[in-house]
Order: C-alpha cells, then structure tokens, then sequence
C-alpha cells in the first residue's frame, strides 16, 4: 500500500507540475519554463539531500539516474514539437502509451501483480488515453502522420524513464532523484549558453514556473522511493497517470470543460487505480 501512496503522490506532482507548465508555457518560451523549474527542483533536491547529510552510495547504478534525466529531457522536446506539428489530442494519448515499456520490462523480470491488479492496470491505462482525448481528434487526421513518429519517440523517452529511475533508486532514492535534476539542467545547458535570456520571466510568472519544477521534483523522488517498495509494473500504472490529474486540474481552475468521452477516462483511471490497491 506504501508503494501506491508513494506512486499516486508521484502522480499528483507531476499533474500539478504539467498544469502550471502548459499555464505559463502560454505567456513565456518553453526553454525558459524548462530552465528555470530545473533549477528550482535542483535546488530543493539539493537542500533535501544536505539536510540528510549522507554521501552517495559507492554504487554504479546511481548512474542510470544521468540517463534517466536525459530520456526525460529528450522525452519532453519530443512531446512539445510532436503537438506543435500534429494533433494535441492524439499526441498525448500516443505518449501516454509509454507505460507499456515499464510493465513489460517489471513482468519480464518477475513482478508477479494478481489478476485484480493486472485488470486494474489496463483499465487505469484506457482511462488516461480517453482523459486526454480533445474535440476534433477523430478530423484531424491529416496532423497524425506529422507528429506520429515524435510522440513515438516520446512514449519510448517517458516508459525508458520508469525503467532507468527505478535502477537508479535501488542503492539510494534521494540521491538518484538529485541527479535526475542534475542531468536535466546538463542537458538544458547549451540551449540556455546559447539563448541567454532563457533565464528571464517577469516576476508574477516566477513563482508557478518555480512551483513546475518543485512538484515534478518531489513527483521523481516519490516514485523513486515506490519503485523500492512495490513492482515496477504497477507503480508505473499509477504514475503514468498524470495526465488525468492535469486535465482535472483545467476543468476545475480554468473552467475548462471536459467532453463526455474525457469524464468517463477519469473515472475509469480512478476505478483502475481502486482495482490495483484491492488487488
């Protein structure tokens, strides 16, 4: 039960993270939402593991962490330029199927989840697919091919992710989630040298950009720690649905209102979710 605490808290900050992202990514350049949230969650992540005052490990699969940040970066610019070229809606569905890479791989090497939870699991699954869903993606049919290798590329960058951070977190969860933020801002790093201004915003945008970086940071640790405390397959499940919790988020702060066929995601990820933990 720890296990899916810890992996819907994950849940929750990432949905709360991509909200005030896609919020302020509508008023200041991506870059500069992506530099300065790093920089936030590097901080807070640094502070954490200070206030520890535990070295790293002696442990070589503390490294994953360098990759996983890297997939994760990589996954992001490939989900951001796969919806400026092609359909949003088809898109997020299409990266959202990245889950799949983790629950094979947990599967493959032995995770053993009852078949409630595996029920669970594929619910949970359908339910984020339809949650995303926007008016007009069955028309929009001429953008799919635009942005399908992309989101593709994305998918495989987000489940690649699970995979690598749950590696990273068995020598030490804080540490890994440290270096996780470390490798992103490495990453971000020649795009930042080579736009200098990436690190400007006007004041009032400051503290939900900061806040995009705290959220997705304290998302990464939790998972880290669920991963060394359940299965990667059904972990996965339940952090992967984020999007869920930012589409609700729009509908309740933005008044934005969901179709039907998104209303019945949601409660479908939610009824998935109540299938995983009773199972």
């Amino acid at each position: 039960m720890l296990a899916l605490s810890l992996a819907f808290a994950a849940c929750l900050g990432w949905g709360i993270g991509d909200f005030l992202g896609g919020l302020k990514s509508r008023a200041v350049p991506v870059l500069t939402v992506l530099a300065l949230s790093c920089l936030s969650g590097l901080a807070l992540m640094g502070v954490l593991v200070a206030m520890r005052g535990t070295p790293p490990p002696p442990d070589p699969a503390l490294f994953f962490a360098i990759a996983a940040g890297a997939v994760g970066v990589l996954g992001l610019l490939c989900l951001f330029r796969a919806m400026a070229v092609g359909s949003m809606a088809i898109v997020a569905a299409v990266s959202a199927t990245g889950v799949a890479l983790p629950v094979l791989v947990g599967l493959y090497g032995g995770d053993t989840p009852s078949g409630l939870q595996m029920t669970g699991m594929a619910v949970a699954v359908v339910g984020a697919v339809m949650a995303v869903r926007e008016k007009g993606a069955d028309t929009a049919r001429a953008n799919v091919a635009a942005g399908a290798g992309l989101a593709l590329g994305a998918a495989l960058a987000f489940g690649s992710f699970f995979i690598l951070i749950d590696l990273a977190s068995r020598p030490d969860p804080l540490w890994a989630a440290l270096l996780v933020r470390l490798s992103e801002g490495l990453c971000l790093l020649p795009a930042v040298l080579a736009r200098r201004s990436a690190l400007r915003a006007a004041r009032c945008h400051l503290p939900a950009i900061l806040g995009v970086g705290i959220f997705d940071a304290l998302g990464v640790y939790a998972f880290s720690l669920a991963t060394t405390q359940g299965m990667l397959s059904v972990v996965s499940v339940v952090g992967s649905l984020y999007p869920v919790v930012t589409v609700s988020l729009a509908a309740l702060i933005l008044r934005e209102r969901p179709r039907r066929v998104q209303l019945a995601g949601i409660s479908l990820a939610i009824c998935g979710v109540a299938l995983i933990s009773a199972g």
